[in-house]
């Protein structure tokens, strides 16, 4: 699982991603989910990946997982770059 959360002028951004096996009926299940939104409009969202057994499956979540933790790196890079900016002025 990754998380964190970020705050940047008073508005803040949960980052977060991960997955879970669910068993329903006998069967697994596995869903990859990840934050959504920001400030009080975060949401966590369940997405549904297929069996836990199927290989595939397993590997299109961690493609997700990966795809998202990219994505909250860069935003994150941003954002300490605009920080350094702020604070680099009088």
């Amino acid at each position: 699982m990754l998380s964190y959360a970020i705050s940047s002028g008073g508005v803040s951004v949960k980052v977060g991603c991960g997955f879970v096996e669910k068993e329903i009926r006998g069967n697994r299940y596995l869903y990859f989910w990840c934050f959504q939104g920001r400030g009080a409009g975060v949401k966590k969202i369940e997405r549904y990946m297929g069996p836990a057994s199927d290989p595939e499956a397993r590997r299109r979540t961690l493609r997700e997982i990966e795809a998202y933790a990219a994505r909250a790196s860069a935003e994150l890079v941003g954002r300490i770059a605009a920080w350094r900016r702020e604070l680099a002025r009088p």
